[in-house]
């Protein structure tokens, strides 16, 4: 068995192809920037930033992109890696909430994420496993299948491939007996997470854009109409910036973290991986190599298969990362890993790791414009990959001047959370762990 040297390094980061070689400035992370000048910068070299520099690349625009690790290596690569349509919210919440119009624009616009993810993939040849075989939804309780079929249905009005699974079906499908049923979205898939986020790097540096890793941006003013940034590698200015921060956000100065900081909390998810398994345990565990999630909360599961027949499953952490591998929160999600899927029995977890990830009051991500010149997209509530992707496209049409009214997805105000909601999500989160615990 191969042992990560790291006892919390990332599968995808054990397993990732490299980026090709020229496409990163990481090597050059030495020298001044202060003399190289673009139109926009993106700050954030995650799906979001590194699709916004894409499509501003393929249009012409002369796009800069600013990381201070490497492509991929915040949240995006440390993702389940699940592609999923929709949002958080459903799409009867959505309309209701938006209106008839806007909202039936925001519910196509998510549900064809996907799509604009695997095209991606395909025309630019990005390695990443990509697998388009199905999504699960599943609840542990028959009381939760009702509002599972009026998801399920509201989709299938919409046009998608979706239909409701039985108790034993949904055990076929799964090979686990927790579940009383759920529904199938035919749309959905999965990926490997930093490999694709190294393509999108890739595809992006070959349409022209700069892609400058060890870049650490500390602060953002607005003078004589242009934004100037200060950086541990000099100063950097730019008539347009895109802040694909997400969860890193409230770590600027000035105005990015007045405006944006406080419009989402932060806590941690964890994610186990196991050694790959055997022929048998495939035939029976995700037998059709279908990913899923539940409708657990405080006890979410979410789990897929890797391209090597690996079982990757995650689960809530703490407002805290994992200090090492026997944390309590991977222990957790361990013990129930094996009960959910008898067929583990002897095999060994090899990774365990961490994600950072945001979470919005109303549980779907937002574009904001909080100041002239500046452009922003965050708080995907556990679906980044492939809305982050979607957004990252709306951003770069609006920034080459498309009208926010014309785009597919609102611009919204921005607003801090609730002095009160910290303190609730760390109340429930502790709850949860003391149930967990027993």
């Amino acid at each position: 068995m191969i042992r990560s040297p790291d006892p919390l390094l990332p599968l995808w980061h054990a397993t990732a192809p490299p980026m090709r070689e020229g496409a990163s400035a990481a090597a050059d992370a030495g020298v001044e920037l202060a003399t190289r000048s673009a139109q926009t910068i993106v700050i954030g070299a995650g799906v979001t930033g590194l699709s916004a520099a894409l499509h501003l690349a393929e249009r012409g625009a002369s796009v800069m992109v600013l990381e201070r690790e490497g492509p991929g290596l915040g949240t995006s690569g440390r993702a389940n890696g699940q592609i999923i349509a929709g949002l958080q919210q459903s799409p009867d919440a959505i309309v209701a909430t938006y209106g008839a119009d806007p909202g039936e624009r925001i519910v196509e616009f998510s549900g064809k994420a996907p799509d604009l993810v695997f095209d991606l993939i395909a025309r630019h040849g990005i390695a990443c496993n990509a697998e388009r075989s199905g999504w699960v939804q599943a609840t542990r309780w028959t009381r939760g299948l009702k509002a599972l079929e009026k998801l399920a249905g509201s989709w299938e009005q919409r046009g998608a491939p979706a239909r409701m699974l039985d108790r034993q079906e949904i055990g076929e499908v799964l090979g686990t007996r927790v579940y009383a049923g759920g529904w199938l979205d035919q749309r959905n898939g999965m990926i490997q997470p930093l490999a694709y986020a190294r393509g999108l790097a890739d595809a992006a540096a070959r349409a022209g854009a700069a892609i400058c890793c060890g870049v650490d941006v500390t602060d953002l003013t607005r003078r004589d109409q242009q934004w100037i940034l200060s950086t541990n590698r000099g100063e950097l200015r730019a008539e347009t910036v895109v802040l694909a921060t997400n969860v890193y956000t409230s770590q600027l100065q000035g105005i990015a973290k007045a405006l944006l900081g406080r419009t989402y909390l932060s806590a941690y998810s964890v994610q186990l991986a196991s050694e790959p398994l055997s022929e048998s345990q495939r035939k029976t565990l995700l037998p059709q190599r279908h990913s899923c999630g539940d409708t657990g909360h405080l006890r979410l599961r979410y789990f897929r298969l890797d391209g090597e027949g690996r079982l990757v499953i995650g689960g809530p952490g703490w407002i805290t990362p994992p200090r090492s591998a026997s944390a309590i929160s991977f222990c957790v999600l361990e013990h129930s890993a094996r009960r959910m899927f008898p067929q583990l029995e002897g095999t060994r977890f090899q990774y365990r790791w961490a994600a950072r990830d945001t979470l919005t009051p109303d549980l779907l991500p937002h574009l904001y414009e909080p100041a002239p010149g500046m452009f922003s997209a965050l708080g995907y509530n556990g679906r980044g990959l492939a809305i982050g992707t979607a957004l990252g496209s709306v951003l770069a049409r609006r920034v080459l001047g498309e009208a926010a009214n014309a785009l597919p997805y609102p611009t919204t105000d921005a607003s801090s959370v609730p002095l009160n909601l910290p303190a609730a999500a760390r109340f429930y989160l502790n709850l949860a762990m003391e149930r967990w615990r027993h």
